[in-house]
């Protein structure tokens, strides 16, 4: 979707347990539906309209979604972000958590931004994500894509760890670290003042 073109159906997602999405939300929805905009909501959404409505998983409403509109902070922007990328929809995040790093509209903000998005008023911010691979014993147990940050962390025990950095099969440099975040975008999260931390510079032509 781009900048002029209309969005019929937006997917609504909602941060898990936030007690103001019960003045937000069913308002939002009569806003959209006034509209003629069709509307799919999560579970987390549908939890906060009243007459126990139920709702969709995330999946299923990115599925079927042109837009995803994000409410809440930036652990909710994140996972959406996971759902949009495979699927190519943009994503619109309104900040209802305590933090708002990646999220771009306040709450006041919620409406106009609707409108303009709606009437094709928009411009398209694209992400840079990076694809992951966690491998154990030459097989791959698990894949991600993620848009803030790869966090090479420590186990259990108390010391720090040393690791091997190489682009492309070509050695680059070894770390000593608690942990190294390795971020496209973020990374957004407040480091402890006592954090011992390795940041590494990728840049790209």
């Amino acid at each position: 979707m781009r900048p002029g073109q209309s969005f019929q159906t937006i997917g609504v997602i909602s941060r898990p347990r936030r007690s103001n999405l019960v003045v937000v939300v069913p308002p939002l929805l009569k806003w959209l539906a006034a509209r003629g905009i069709q509307t799919l909501i999560d579970e987390e959404t549908a939890n906060s309209l009243p007459g126990g409505s139920k709702g969709q998983t995330r999946q299923s409403v990115a599925d079927a979604s042109q837009l995803l509109l994000v409410l809440g902070g930036d652990g909710t922007m994140l996972a959406a972000a996971r759902l949009a990328a495979p699927r190519g929809i943009p994503i619109l995040p309104i900040n209802m958590g305590s933090l708002g790093f990646l999220t771009s509209f306040t709450l006041e903000e919620l409406h106009p931004a609707l409108d303009d998005t709606l009437e094709g008023r928009f411009s398209l911010n694209e992400r840079i994500m990076i694809s992951v691979e966690l491998e154990r014993a030459g097989k791959v147990i698990d894949t991600q894509r993620v848009l803030n940050e790869v966090v090479i962390n420590k186990g259990a025990l108390a010391r720090m760890i040393e690791l091997q950095l190489a682009v492309d099969g070509e050695f680059v440099c070894r770390y000593r670290a608690d942990a190294i975040p390795f971020p496209p975008v973020g990374p957004s999260c407040i480091l402890p003042w006592n954090l011992s931390l390795s940041l590494p510079s990728v840049r790209t032509p």
